[in-house]
């Protein structure tokens, strides 16, 4: 019983319930960041409609908890992939490559965010999904012949996958299958696809990530929810994301992309169902 004082009011104690379904909701967030980030099939996407579907909202931390939620999964892209970003590092022409290829975000981010923010509603989400299947469906289908390529024309190749990159930014359409898509189209073998694609994850979302929390620093706003679900959905992230990332450097063929092309496709179903009759 909490004791009564004359002139005061009862202590209002934290309902540790509340807590409890917090963190649950954290790690089950992170969870789902994890094992949907190294597939290609949209994570932003997953976590989106899975916050809608089970209302969960962390206010205006949203974008915060997201950032956190992705940060964890390339802290395990760059320890599974840390050999191969240490060649990057010391090679200035795949460093310049990687530049190029990140440089059409600059003018999406800048110059059309009132468009990515009008089509990040809920509503466009499953016609975005809709888009990522065809993608998949495409490249699943077709035999591109794999060549050698020139260093010239990689430049252009990796500046067109930045292009299909920057289409991201709007939830629904996935980074991954976008770009192993686009360098596929390109004549890049498919494994060789994949692995720039990841690689190409890790300065991009780091960059946006620094972007978004610059943001959050200049609005000088208080931190509402928790650190506690935030280091929760960090570590479930990093730790599912590290057992799930070998499965996708095991795809070498672009027709084993397509049962992530269905899945998608069903789920862009689903998702405009759910969404139009809630």
């Amino acid at each position: 019983m909490v004791p009564k004082v004359a002139g005061s009011s009862p202590v209002v104690r934290p309902s540790y319930l509340g807590f409890l379904v917090e963190f649950l909701k954290a790690i089950f967030l992170g969870i789902i960041q994890g094992l949907t980030e190294f597939f290609p099939i949209s994570s932003s996407a997953h976590l989106k409609l899975i916050k809608y579907i089970f209302n969960v909202d962390f206010g205006r931390d949203n974008i915060l908890f997201d950032l956190v939620c992705h940060l964890g999964t390339i802290l395990a892209s760059i320890i599974f992939l840390r050999l191969e970003v240490k060649k990057i590092i010391k090679d200035k022409h795949s460093i310049f490559l990687f530049f190029v290829a990140i440089l059409p975000l600059f003018f999406f981010y800048f110059f059309l965010k009132p468009y990515i923010v009008f089509f990040s509603d809920i509503f466009y989400l499953p016609f975005f999904l809709f888009f990522s299947s065809i993608l998949l469906f495409y490249i699943s289908k077709k035999d591109f012949k794999k060549q050698t390529i020139p260093y010239k024309k990689k430049i252009k190749d990796v500046f067109f996958i930045g292009i299909m990159q920057s289409l991201a930014l709007l939830p629904g359409i996935s980074r991954s299958a976008s770009t192993i898509s686009s360098a596929h189209i390109r004549g890049w073998d498919i494994k060789e696809s994949i692995k720039f694609s990841f690689l190409l994850s890790i300065p991009t979302i780091l960059g946006g990530s620094f972007l978004e929390s610059f943001k959050i620093f200049l609005k000088k706003e208080p931190i509402e929810i928790s650190y506690i679900p935030l280091v929760l959905a960090f570590i479930f992230s990093f730790g599912v994301g590290l057992l799930c990332i070998r499965y996708i450097f095991k795809i070498d063929s672009s027709k084993k992309l397509k049962p992530f092309a269905i899945y998608l496709l069903l789920l862009s179903f689903f998702s405009f169902i759910y969404i139009n009759i809630n």
